[in-house]
């Protein structure tokens, strides 16, 4: 990838060579130790440059670059700053700030080396550090910025700050697997102070340590602001952090969610409606909230206006109204989408059906002329329809109400840089079958990213509204409902396992772990 990227359009001058086309994590992996040793990475940031590798020819040496300004003064300064002639291609700014991190944190050393430094001023006199303002400084700060530096990097979607009886360490989310890193310990006095520095940016109670307490603000990471969600819980060996990444990356739209293309083609369909409720179910952390805003996102490219009610407000939508549940403050979500069905909306997301008031305001609007999204915690789509009977709504206004379920869960994908053919899978098969391996891309996990599983129920077949409408349990309406009106995780399964994203140990564990489920 360095050969392909240094020899890109050798034609033109050294300093106006393009490193376009090159994705935040392709030029991260094109970095190397030795060339981002000649720059600091606070140098990286305040300039913006990326240092590649450097390229020797007889007795000299170059410094092949990628920079989001060309300039002259650039120049000059990289020069003096590394003593080596550089070579600058130029990068769109956001990407080149997302690779910088990635390149000078995405590795254990970084945190490491922050650790080790950190330990060696403690010997002296640690700084003063006045966690009330929001540029405090001292080895509290620094920490917390390497450490949210470090997860942004590799990717995590939650950072767990953890106490324990020697200090505290810390434990990253990616790609929905929890990842003990427990060679970084640091002490219990910078933790208790990251937790105080973390309370105030989110405006949360420093003093009250022994209640649970959310919170959500921004951070600097690089020459970027993140959106994070903050919740804090008391443990015997002090209070436990967990910090949620709200969309660091660019929302996908519909079409590039990875679906299934009957299910998409179910969805899709439905979308083109001006009534009824299109319902979202799976558990925690199964991207259902991801799938909401890209239906959002399709439905305002239709020229459509959506108002959201959301607890919490997880990404910003352009052009959408986005409205912030706060119960403290006497707006919860019966008020509020009572107040939005005055706003003249024609599509109405609602974050989660929490209680039978909300669902029932939700059911009213879907059939009075407004595409309602919204979602609920449920392992299956044939559950939901009784989860929303639960909710004193009877199965008549259930069937009315709602066009379609989708059940939806997420599974690593396999790595497209490392993994190998599966001969036993294959033959099982009777297709070209993969299985995971690991290399420096995927940080040897062997997977990188996720693929989106899906089982949808259409309740506008006429057979299921007939179905449901009576007070049958789910087994009795399983066996009343056409093949062509469900998709089953099989269809999805197949699909991707097709495709190369899922090997055959992967499509067995979740097909193991749903029969227990059910």
């Amino acid at each position: 990838m360095e050969t392909a990227l240094l020899e890109t359009q050798d034609a033109l001058s050294p300093h106006t060579r393009l490193a376009e086309g090159y994705s935040s994590q392709d030029l991260a992996l094109c970095s190397t130790e030795e060339a981002r040793s000649l720059l600091t990475y606070e140098n990286a940031v305040k300039m913006r440059v990326l240092p590649l590798a450097v390229v020797r020819d007889g007795n000299s040496r170059r410094l092949h670059c990628v920079v989001a300004n060309r300039s002259e003064e650039i120049v000059r300064s990289l020069t003096f700053l590394t003593d080596v002639e550089p070579l600058c291609s130029c990068c769109d700014g956001d990407i080149l700030d997302d690779a910088i991190v990635k390149a000078y944190r995405g590795h254990d050393r970084a945190i490491q080396l922050t650790l080790e430094k950190l330990a060696k001023r403690r010997e002296g006199t640690a700084p003063t550090i006045n966690l009330s303002t929001p540029q405090a400084t001292g080895d509290a700060a620094q920490l917390l910025t390497s450490l949210l530096e470090f997860a942004v990097a590799r990717g995590a979607s939650d950072l767990h700050l953890c106490p324990s009886p020697q200090g505290a360490f810390l434990r990253l989310r990616i790609d929905g697997e929890l990842l003990t890193q427990e060679q970084h310990h640091y002490p219990k006095e910078l933790h208790d102070q990251m937790v105080s520095r973390l309370k105030v940016l989110a405006g949360l109670d420093i003093s009250s340590k022994h209640i649970p307490q959310d919170g959500s603000c921004v951070v600097p990471v690089g020459n970027t602001a993140k959106s994070i969600r903050l919740s804090t819980l008391p443990s015997v060996h002090g209070e436990s952090v967990v910090i949620r990444f709200l969309y660091a990356r660019k929302l996908p739209r519909l079409s590039t969610i990875g679906m299934e293309p009957l299910a998409m083609g179910l969805l899709t369909r439905v979308m083109k409606r001006n009534s009824g409720i299109v319902l979202l179910t799976g558990p925690t952390g199964s991207g259902k909230t991801t799938t909401m805003y890209s239906l959002a996102l399709e439905a305002q490219h239709r020229g459509r206006n959506v108002v959201t009610v959301e607890d919490p407000v997880e990404a910003p939508l352009p052009g959408m109204v986005q409205v912030q549940v706060r119960e403290s403050q006497g707006l919860d979500y019966p008020r509020a989408i009572r107040s939005i069905l005055r706003h003249d909306p024609d599509v109405i997301l609602i974050g989660e059906m929490r209680d039978a008031t909300s669902a029932r305001i939700a059911l009213t609007a879907a059939l009075t002329g407004h595409l309602t999204i919204s979602s609920l915690h449920m392992g299956s789509a044939l559950q939901a329809l009784d989860r929303l009977r639960s909710f004193e709504l009877s199965a008549k206004e259930c069937v009315q109400g709602v066009s379609l379920v989708l059940n939806q869960r997420l599974s690593p994908r396999l790595c497209s840089a490392c993994k190998i053919a599966d001969a036993q899978g294959s033959q099982r098969f009777k297709r070209p079958i993969y299985q995971a391996v690991g290399c420096h891309s995927c940080s040897d996990t062997g997977f990188d990213g996720r693929v989106l599983i899906t089982e949808a129920l259409d309740l506008l077949s006429p057979t299921v509204k007939e179905a449901y409408g009576s007070t049958r349990t789910i087994r009795e309406a399983m066996t009343a409902i056409p093949s062509s009106a469900f998709i089953p995780w099989t269809q999805s399964l197949e699909y991707h396992l097709s495709r190369g994203d899922l090997s055959a140990r992967q499509v067995q564990e979740f097909v193991d772990e749903e029969m227990v489920t059910e």
